[in-house]
């Protein structure tokens, strides 16, 4: 089953003295037979690439295209990663050469992929943070359509009018990583077109895949389960051999072992931005071995020690049981390369490392809603904290913040209770810091509401409607016919907040009423 792919690169230059250039959209410096270019006014250029049919073809490509680009004016080669102010998308186009793939089969591509797009993503990743992934308009997450493809062609996961499926990845645009990334896509890919039942997939959870979407584009591979989706991806493929190509397999046999991608390499060998993409450049079938022609590049021993270990790895069983024995000895090496991507603000760098909590402010938390960059989860749900460090920044906010019937709860109380709790979090993408501004619960099988708190400096800004809104949706989802909720008479924000979503106010006693909310059934999904 032959598949096809197409690529688009997009990428500023950088000169001899190390300093980025960047123009608003020009034709690239060399365009080799079948290449073609768009003048796009969010890269200084972008390549678009011949239809591949194989591997092979693609490394011959990209070669005589990067190659002869360098060369014709070497003082001035792409730079193919983002940096400060600057977001670089790359688009993957995956279908049949010469034929429009019809929307069932699209939509299998696309179902079979979705699995795998956080790891696709984390190969390409700085780690930290993807500015385009996760703050704009144009990488919007499948979460926003429901669905996991979508016509938009700024949905991540798009239906392309060429007649295949778009893939949208971000940060290190370099064909190594588009290498690894299209034997990966293309095996799937293959796999789902002998399938011809979708009854074959799970519903998808988009909450749960966007987390996991947002962890790997922040913090690249050492967001992520890499042994998980090694094995799943066993699942699908069995124990497929990995091709006999010096790239692919020393950036699996890193993802597996030290959980490095292109990036965390870069600055592992600590190599000036125009020799690696030079060396890089050069030969796309390579990647360490070019890093070796740079004569100031670091760990040269190291190295060396890599592309003898990374050839002897030829099928996934052995990623697999490298990936359970990953070695973290590499681990200050990616806190540095986090701490120089989000410069000026090291403090913030060095709490997302050790899950040390910073906090941010009333005018960054108002930012951060406004531009949609917040999530609803349970307490189990946050990567950059732990269960019980949720617990507890509940359990303060509960005794220091909290109006009305708020029971003061202690951390462990909050972990063993019966009741749901759910959290608000900001989260800033340039800092990288999760910000707990809110929480609430519910009893799924009683109905009953509690515990709605914002911590004071975040009032006034949506918080309270938004937990509301979402444990309503919850026992909604939960089939639960009846909610209710205990508020002091005097306070009128809650009960016009819970009057606000059709909440009857019903005598309790002196000092508070009852609140009731009647499911119907359709309300309840029945």
């Amino acid at each position: 089953m032959t598949v096809s792919f197409g690529i688009e690169f997009e990428f500023d230059y950088v000169d001899q003295n190390n300093q980025r250039v960047v123009f608003h959209g020009v034709e690239p410096i060399y365009l080799a037979p079948n290449w073609d270019y768009q003048l796009d006014p969010t890269a200084s250029s972008e390549l678009r690439s011949p239809v591949f049919t194989s591997i092979e073809q693609f490394i011959d490509e990209c070669n005589n295209e990067f190659s002869t680009m360098v060369q014709r004016r070497p003082q001035l080669i792409p730079y193919m990663c983002n940096s400060q102010g600057r977001s670089l998308g790359q688009h993957m186009h995956v279908g049949k050469r010469g034929l429009r793939l019809t929307t069932e089969v699209k939509r299998r591509i696309a179902r079979s992929i979705v699995d795998f797009y956080p790891l696709l993503a984390s190969i390409h990743a700085q780690p930290v943070p993807s500015q385009r992934g996760l703050t704009t308009s144009y990488a919007r997450s499948l979460i926003h359509y429901g669905d996991v493809i979508h016509y938009d062609h700024y949905c991540e996961i798009s239906d392309s009018h060429v007649g295949t499926v778009e893939f949208r990845l971000f940060d290190c645009n370099i064909p190594q990583a588009s290498l690894v990334c299209a034997w990966l896509i293309t095996e799937i890919a293959k796999k789902a077109l002998r399938n011809r039942s979708q009854n074959n997939f799970p519903d998808i959870d988009l909450r749960a895949y966007d987390l996991e979407r947002t962890n790997a584009l922040r913090y690249g591979l050492i967001g992520l389960n890499v042994t998980d989706y090694l094995r799943k991806l066993k699942s699908i493929l069995g124990n497929i051999e990995i091709p006999d190509i010096a790239t692919i397999r020393e950036a699996l046999y890193l993802m597996a072992r030290y959980r490095l991608n292109f990036y965390g390499v870069w600055k592992y060998c600590n190599v000036k931005p125009y020799d690696y993409f030079k060396a890089e450049l050069t030969e796309c079938s390579r990647f360490l071995e070019n890093i070796l022609t740079i004569n100031d590049a670091q760990h040269r021993d190291k190295i060396s020690n890599w592309i003898s270990e990374a050839h002897s790895i030829e099928n996934l069983d052995q990623l697999i049981g490298l990936s359970i024995g990953v070695d973290n000895s590499l681990a200050q090496t990616l806190t540095e390369a986090i701490e120089e991507r989000i410069e000026p603000q090291p403090s913030a760098v060095r709490a997302i490392a050790q899950n040390i909590h910073v906090g941010l402010g009333r005018s960054e938390v108002r930012a951060c809603l406004e531009r949609g960059l917040y999530r609803i989860v349970r307490i189990n749900e946050l990567r950059t904290l732990s269960i019980n460090n949720v617990a507890q920044q509940i359990s303060y906010l509960l005794r220091h913040h909290g109006e009305g019937f708020v029971n003061l709860m202690e951390p462990q109380e909050i972990i063993d209770t019966n009741f749901r709790f759910y959290v608000l979090v900001a989260y800033d993408n340039i800092s990288g810091i999760e910000q707990i501004c809110g929480a609430i619960s519910i009893n799924i099988r009683s109905g009953e509401i509690r515990s709605l708190v914002v911590d004071r400096r975040f009032r006034r800004l949506g918080i309270a409607r938004a937990l509301l809104a979402h444990v309503i949706e919850v026992a909604r989802d939960n089939n639960v016919q009846r909610l209710f909720t205990y508020v002091r008479r005097e306070n009128d924000a809650s009960l016009n907040l819970f009057a606000s979503f059709g909440f009857t106010r019903e005598e309790n006693d002196s000092r508070s009423f009852l609140m009731i909310k009647e499911l119907t059934r359709g309300e309840r999904g029945g």
